[in-house]
């Protein structure tokens, strides 16, 4: 198996394939990492073509504490260090926010895609569900555009810093 083979069996996709449904089995001897800047590696070499990233990212599932790259011949482990995607900027409007991540998808924050606080290095910072069970994080400046706007309309509940869209509020901070 290399990565031509699983972009070969990957380029007629239009959308998210139904990887739930697959069950290949695991191809071991490749190895797959997504750094905690969002940079994908195939066998420690950079995948500069973002075209086949983006393709890769819609084949991408998590099974238990374990992402894997899903065709229907063949299941790849990747090793992510803190989530396959990053949000790199984001649009408010009505009362909703729209995320907009490094791999050509954008969601909403709403009852499923939601945010959660964990902790890395020595810090917490929210985690945000972009589809299925699937996470991204926030890249520094959305981050902070994002703090200053729940700081100036006041969104802290339980000293916590929040996003309200679609309903709900969406936690993105602890206030020390």
């Amino acid at each position: 198996m290399n990565i031509s083979k699983i972009a070969n069996d990957l380029k007629n996709q239009k959308s998210f394939p139904p990887v739930d449904s697959w069950n290949p089995k695991l191809c071991e001897g490749q190895e797959f990492y997504i750094n905690r800047e969002g940079e994908w590696f195939y066998n420690n070499s950079p995948i500069k073509n973002n075209k086949l990233v983006n393709l890769f990212s819609t084949v991408l599932r998590k099974d238990i504490d374990e992402y894997y790259l899903i065709t229907p011949f063949e299941k790849v482990l990747v090793k992510v260090e803190l989530a396959p995607y990053k949000i790199v900027d984001f649009d408010l409007s009505d009362n909703n926010v729209k995320l907009i991540t490094n791999l050509n998808y954008e969601f909403f924050l709403d009852k499923n895609n939601s945010t959660r606080l964990i902790r890395y290095d020595k810090t917490m910072i929210p985690l945000v569900i972009v589809r299925k069970n699937l996470e991204g994080f926030f890249n520094r400046n959305t981050y902070y555009k994002m703090i200053d706007i729940a700081l100036e309309n006041n969104y802290i509940d339980n000293d916590s810093l929040y996003i309200p869209s679609n309903k709900h509020n969406h936690i993105i901070g602890k206030i020390a």
